[in-house]
Formats: C-alpha cells, sequence, structure tokens
C-alpha cells in the first residue's frame, strides 16, 4: 500500500523551517535541555497529543493513540555540541561555545 503524504508535508514545510531555526538559535548541550524539551512538549500538545517529560532528564515523549496493532517508535536527539558558531545567519546560536552542528536541530523539528 502507498499513500501520497507529499500535500501534508508541503502544508506544514514553512512551520518545520521555523521549528528548526529556533531550536538552532537556542542549543542546549547533553541531558540539560529544559528550553529544547519545553518547546517540542508544548508542540505536541498544542496538537492533543499525550505528553511525557522529564523522561530520564530532558527526555519528552509524545503518545498519538491509534487502533490496536503493531506500534511504531520515532525518535531524535535534542541536544548541541561546543563549538562556536561562525556562520553569519539570522538565526545563529544566541549562546557562545555551544551550536547544533549535527543535524539534530533539524531531525528534531522535522519529528
Amino acid at each position: 500500500m502507498s499513500i501520497n503524504i507529499k500535500p501534508e508535508i508541503e502544508a506544514i514545510f514553512k512551520n518545520i523551517i521555523e521549528w528548526r531555526r529556533h531550536i538552532h538559535t537556542y542549543p542546549e548541550l547533553g541531558m540539560e535541555l529544559p528550553e529544547t524539551a519545553r518547546f517540542v512538549a508544548k508542540k505536541l500538545i498544542s496538537w492533543g497529543i499525550d505528553v511525557e517529560t522529564e523522561i530520564g532528564i530532558s527526555g519528552v515523549t509524545g503518545d498519538l493513540k491509534g487502533n490496536i496493532g503493531p506500534t511504531i517508535a520515532l525518535r531524535a536527539d535534542m541536544d548541541a555540541l561546543p563549538l562556536q558558531e561562525t556562520g553569519d545567519v539570522p538565526f545563529k546560536s544566541v549562546y557562545d561555545g555551544v551550536m547544533h552542528a549535527c543535524g539534530h536541530d533539524g531531525h528534531t523539528a522535522i519529528l
């Protein structure tokens, strides 16, 4: 079975870019991710998804209820790296020595 989700993706594409840039602007290191976790949880809650926070330290789960049957899990790392961002973009990290440099910001926004 094949379904076309391209229209749905196109409808939220600008939002995904906005979310990724927000996460990129405010990077957090390691397991201490209170603002990132809060941002993700707030989005999930706004969509009516059951949310559990503080999994481990800063983990967030969203439970999208469906029918009885197989279950899938999706995950994304949310942490940044201890690197200085040298680029000059409007969504550049506001924190010295901390930046998203390996795609976790994009991965989190997409999920």
